[in-house]
């Protein structure tokens, strides 16, 4: 997990960047289950054409995402990988 910190004239908000590859067609299903689970993470796929996704997780959450991916991981949904090298990198 890569730690991200978004900043804002209120606070510091801290999140964290967790990487899968799915494959294309589980995209939106996987997209559908994180937001069942509403304010843990939110799933960014830059190109849709491309089966990695990240998850940024919300402070205090961490445990309940790394849970979540690996009931996910188990049902054949996602594998967790390490941050593409050619990832877009936010400001």
């Amino acid at each position: 997990m890569i730690v991200v910190r978004q900043q804002s004239a209120k606070k510091q908000a801290r999140l964290v960047a967790m990487y899968f590859r799915v494959r294309l067609q589980d995209i939106a299903l996987v997209r559908s289950i994180l937001e069942g689970y509403d304010g843990l993470a939110v799933l960014i796929a830059p190109d849709p054409n491309r089966g990695e996704i990240e998850w940024l997780v919300a402070e205090g959450r961490e445990t309940e995402a790394t849970a979540l991916a690996s009931r996910l991981e188990r049902e054949g949904l996602l594998l967790s990988i390490p941050r593409p090298a050619d990832w877009p990198i936010r400001v």
